[in-house]
């Protein structure tokens, strides 16, 4: 009888080492839906002292971002709320097939699932451990970390749209086309080539006319191109990662051409360009990391002014332990005007820590704001912003 006990004891602890675990079998990218979201709400606080206006305060408690994620190895299903008017559905399908080194990744994206869906980022990228090759439409890689801006402080919208969806942001709007990837270990470099086409916003003959896109030519009378445009260029990108420092440069041009040859007949099409360069930079230093960066464009229609906005950032954060970290920022923005020309500068700090438990926790952020122009908005702004985020 003891001998059967054992026998059974040892089997059920073969069982039990053998089986997944609750984490490993529920987790994403194992075959069974893994399910993350978060949960925020907050308490917030802005003034805003224009000049020769009232100065105008706001407060407000409301729920922050909601947000769930079902994941598994070949989708991930995310629904997201601002809390406020603002709520993204996206589906996510990809699938990789591995020989040795090499894979062959597919990827497809779509939005807004419940209100129409719309195609976003897709593409095919095939390579090994040294070299890959993308083809497709895969957004934009340029990006700066801010450094734990919990609380932004802005004056007017115009200085915070120097770059279209955020201002630490350098973006070329809808980009596709093919991008090879070189791996050098501490090296890597990246040569894309942008490569499409663009339908016009021009609407048919003898209907309303819309305003045409980033990445669009403009006829003779300020609307779109009605053959659409033809969107080319190259942006080259070097990253280095040496020891505790991380730098990363890269540059862009695009060229534009109307995609029927006469642009339209009676609305030949403005001589457009778009360039860019960016360079980031980070160093650790003990439980500390430093951080800076500086962005520019020039853009140039017809025969409009060139405007060349640009911003410098820095920033630094600090763990304190525990899951406690404490960080604070800086950006000087400037709207590239040739003449009465917009520059705002901002600063601010935050401080996160769990709050009683480890998967709730709460950020403090501070925030101000000065902005001169002599053409549009001047004046002063402050912030203050309380969040907690429950995240599972």
């Amino acid at each position: 009888m003891k001998k059967f006990k054992s026998l059974m004891l040892a089997a059920l602890a073969s069982a039990a080492l053998a089986a997944p675990s609750f984490a490993e079998s529920h987790g994403p990218n194992v075959g069974i839906t893994g399910v993350t979201g978060k949960v925020e709400a907050a308490l917030t606080y802005s003034s805003k002292s224009v000049d020769k206006t009232p100065t105008v305060t706001k407060q407000d408690t409301s729920m922050g971002v909601v947000s769930i994620n079902f994941a598994s190895d070949f989708y991930d299903l995310f629904f997201e709320s601002d809390g406020g008017t603002s709520t993204t559905e996206r589906l996510k399908v990809h699938h990789t097939i591995t020989s040795g080194d090499n894979t062959v990744a597919a990827y497809g994206e779509w939005n807004e699932l419940l209100t129409g869906a719309t195609l976003g980022n897709y593409n095919v990228t095939g390579g090994n451990k040294a070299f890959t090759l993308k083809v497709g439409k895969y957004g934009s890689s340029e990006n700066y970390a801010g450094g734990m801006d919990t609380s932004t402080a802005k004056v007017s919208q115009d200085i915070s749209s120097v770059f279209a969806g955020y201002e630490k942001h350098l973006l070329i709007p809808g980009f596709k086309g093919l991008q090879a990837d070189i791996n050098a270990g501490d090296v890597k470099v990246e040569v894309a080539m942008p490569w499409m086409h663009v339908p016009s916003t021009r609407a048919a003959l003898g209907a309303a006319k819309t305003t045409p896109g980033d990445l669009e030519l403009r006829a003779s009378d300020g609307q779109a191109i009605e053959g659409g445009t033809n969107v080319t260029g190259i942006r080259p990108k070097v990253s280095l990662t040496a020891g505790s420092m991380s730098v990363t440069a890269l540059a862009y041009s695009l060229t534009f051409g109307a995609a029927d040859a006469d642009g339209g007949l009676t609305n030949d099409p403005d001589s457009k360009t778009s360039n860019g360069a960016q360079v980031m930079g980070s160093v650790a230093a003990g439980s500390a990391i430093i951080g800076a960066g500086y962005t520019t464009q020039t853009r140039k229609e017809g025969n409009a002014d060139a405007v060349t906005p640009n911003v410098l950032n820095g920033y630094v954060t600090v763990a304190l332990g525990s899951g406690s970290s404490v960080g604070a920022y800086f950006d000087i923005s400037n709207d590239g005007a040739k003449e009465n020309a917009t520059v705002a500068t901002r600063v601010g700090a935050s401080y996160t820590t769990p709050f009683f438990v480890e998967a709730v926790s709460l950020a403090l952020g501070i925030g101000s704001a000065t902005q001169t122009s002599d053409k549009g908005v001047s004046g002063s702004a402050s912030s203050a912003k309380a969040k907690w985020t429950y995240a599972f």
